[in-house]
Parts: C-alpha cells; structure tokens; sequence
C-alpha cells in the first residue's frame, strides 16, 4: 500500500454519475484504488460490468475490476435507471471490445475476499451502487467485517426518495442488502439524497469541463449532456440533474466540504409504501431515554464552488 494513502475498493453500478466518481476517484492522490467491482443497478450486470471496463480503459488507469452480483439478495422486482442514463448505461458512450479495460476472471465477492485477507491495514469501501456485493461479502466471510475500516456510501435520504417518495435508487434495488450493510458494525458515511441534491452542475460548468479537452474531460462532457438533457443554464445550480455518487469519493478525500451529524439509521425491508427507505433516529436524547448507538455519519450540506473545483482539477490531471 502507497504510504498516507486511502486504500480504497470502489464497488459500482456505471451509469453516468459513477463514471464521475471513478474519475475522480482515480486521480485524487490521497486515494490508492485497489480494485473496482461491478453491481447490477443503473443497468444490468453485464453493462455495468462493460461501463466499468469502458472508463476505466478511457482514464488510463491500472486497477483490477471484477464483475459482481447480477441482482438483489431476494427474488424481488428489478430496478434499472434507463431512463436517465441510456439502455447501455452511459449514454450514447462506448469503446470497441478490443479497448475495453481486462476484466478479472474471479467474482466480486472472491476479489474483493482476496484483497481484504492480504492487507496489512484496514481498507475502506466506497459504496456507489447497490449494496448487494457488499453484503454477500459480510454474509459469507464475517470475520473479514474487521479489515473494513469504513463504507462511504451514495444512497438513501432522510427526507425524500427519488425511485419511490420514500426510498432512494441504491437503496430499493436491494433494501435487504442495505440493512445488513448499516447493521454490520462498520462505520459508515451516508451521501444520500440531502446532500447529493446539492451536486448539481451549471452550464458554466459544463463548458469549462469540457474545455479542459483531454479524452476525460470529453467523455465527461458528452456523457453528462446525455444525463441533463440539455445544456444547464449558465449559472444556475439548480437547473439540472445531480452528480449524486462522486459525494462519497470526495466526502473521504475533502471532509471539509462538507458538513453533516452523527445518526443511527435503519433501512425499511417491508412495507407497502416505504420499502427502501433509510429511517434516521433524529430524538433527541433526555433523561431517562438514550437513543440507539449511532451507525452512520450522514452528509447534509456541501459547499457548491470547492465542490466543483475538486471536480475539474481531477479531470485536468489526466492527459
């Protein structure tokens, strides 16, 4: 491992906002990303798995990835997001076969078990996607929760849903997969939709990633296009879609950015309404009354102009 470095598995469902995060992921120096595992959810397994190989093969970069699990721990509906990130996944992007980034023959779970077993320190998780192969990994080898040191997480939402008016995307896809990630005991960062609302871009913005003009930013530029519809208004923040999953990337490198409270937070399993949806314990503790042991720290404010900053000199830094 890179001294003073995160060392970090980043378990994803690409789509177009994990794109941003894995950009960004990889070129922040304070992050050394050990591997990159694909889950079903924005689209199904294999273009998640492909999209994966497609970014990673456009950043340049050198990381294992590993095809993951192609649907939810329960035989339950399946959830997609076509309708705002494309049938492939990514928009209109794609790369040939031939210059996809190599695919590791073992799964997800098995890679992820590897890597977890021959570290000498503890890794961290950033959890972009639903959560099922993180909770298959608990499942299976329990005695590896302890070389977890924290999961970042992209998803759920304290006070709305956006698949669901209760339940966020990541969440739904696999509620049962979630609870038992946030009862595990390890600790966790919540980016939910309190925050990742706030991510959202300008039309300056845009222009200015795309200006930087390196096979990144141009990837960024088209994809994002695709993922807003059209061209966000100059300087409005507030006019487009958010840049939801890159929150749990920088929300480990850049904690200043944002600002955020200590909870205990519970995922809903059942319920005819409210599937999905993470339950925070917001009572205040009194006499004769404790509130449940806090399990999460969860994101609810983000300062918009670093936040961007981050953003851009990330994708400057590839050639």
């Amino acid at each position: 491992m890179a001294e003073n470095r995160i060392p970090v598995i980043i378990d994803c469902d690409p789509g177009i906002d994990d794109a941003v995060a894995l950009a960004v992921a990889f070129a922040d120096p304070k992050l050394e990303v050990l591997a990159v595992t694909s889950v079903a959810g924005n689209v199904g397994i294999e273009k998640t798995t492909r999209n994966a190989q497609a970014v990673l093969a456009t950043l340049g970069v050198k990381s294992k990835i590993y095809r993951g699990a192609e649907g939810p721990l329960m035989p339950v509906p399946v959830h997609v997001a076509e309708m705002a990130h494309g049938k492939t996944g990514l928009g209109d992007y794609s790369l040939p076969d031939e210059q996809l980034h190599p695919l590791e023959n073992e799964s997800a779970l098995d890679g992820m078990r590897g890597i977890l077993e021959n570290s000498s320190e503890k890794i961290t998780i950033i959890a972009v996607g639903p959560l099922t192969n993180i909770a298959l990994l608990l499942r299976a080898f329990p005695h590896l929760k302890e070389k977890i040191e924290q999961i970042s997480i992209m998803g759920g939402g304290l006070c709305t849903g956006n698949r669901t008016p209760a339940a966020e995307f990541n969440i739904l896809c696999d509620p049962e997969a979630a609870e038992i990630v946030f009862q595990s005991g390890i600790p966790i960062i919540m980016a939910g939709l309190d925050v990742t609302h706030q991510a959202r871009m300008t039309g300056r913005q845009m222009k200015t990633l795309r200006a930087v003009g390196n096979p990144v930013s141009e990837m960024l530029a088209d994809i994002l296009e695709y993922y807003f519809g059209e061209m966000p208004d100059l300087d409005d923040p507030n006019s487009q879609d958010c840049l939801h999953d890159v929150v749990a990337v920088l929300a480990l490198t850049h904690p200043e950015m944002f600002k955020g409270q200590d909870l205990n937070v519970v995922v809903e399993t059942g319920g005819r309404y409210c599937r999905g949806y993470t339950l925070a314990d917001m009572r205040p503790s009194y006499k004769g009354h404790e509130t449940a042991e806090t399990n999460c720290h969860v994101i609810l404010e983000l300062d918009f102009v670093p936040f961007h900053d981050a953003i851009l000199r990330a994708v400057q830094s590839y050639s």
